[in-house]
């Protein structure tokens, strides 16, 4: 069985930083691996996974978790693959998918290919992330996880650990794309004091 390994957190704490080291780590070791990212995370790129400080790697982009299983099939079904086999599958904001990502991950692992995901554990309210249909959440994704790596950030407001992500404005969406223009990391109290 593959393993699943999920990266969670606040904004700004890493998540995307964390999950292209360990790509890069596997790329390393020569270990064959496929990144992807939704195609709704356009904000610094539209065709590679970029964290917050500018490191990019190239990504296969998606409007759907079945696109992730086509792609990964396709190439398992290929001959020119079949001397370099698929050991992972990386994906980037995970919840921005629907619920049925948690069934293509299953899929996957049963395939014996390792998963690993990055996504927000919470909403700017607080409450866990819902993927995009509102079906489930990003807490059962890390409940099924055989690996968790929760990370925080440093609070904007006190330079405390931030846990939150804190939303500038008065959005009321759960989904609204952005960077430091829209948003903050915040610790508990900071992020209470809204």
């Amino acid at each position: 069985m593959g393993k699943l390994t999920t990266i969670t957190g606040p904004m700004f704490s890493g998540k995307t930083t964390e999950l292209l080291q360990l790509f890069s780590r596997e790329a390393i070791a020569k270990r064959k691996s496929i990144l992807f990212k939704p195609a709704i995370d356009n904000r610094y790129s539209e065709s590679k996974v970029v964290n917050h400080d500018g490191r990019a790697i190239s990504a296969n982009i998606v409007k759907s978790a079945e696109e992730i299983y086509q792609t990964v099939i396709d190439y398992l079904e290929s001959e020119e693959n079949r001397a370099s086999p698929l050991i992972n599958v990386f994906i980037d904001e995970v919840q921005f998918f629907e619920s049925d990502i948690l069934h293509v991950i299953k899929k996957l692992t049963d395939k014996e290919i390792n998963v690993f995901t990055c996504g927000l554990n919470q909403t700017y309210l607080g409450d866990p992330f819902p993927f995009k249909d509102g079906k489930n959440h990003i807490g059962f994704l890390m409940a099924i996880s055989d690996y968790v790596i929760h990370l925080d950030a440093v609070c904007n407001n006190c330079g405390e650990a931030a846990t939150k992500t804190y939303r500038k404005g008065d959005l009321t969406e759960t989904v609204v794309i952005g960077g430091t223009d829209i948003y903050q990391a915040r610790c508990i109290k900071c992020f209470k004091q809204k």
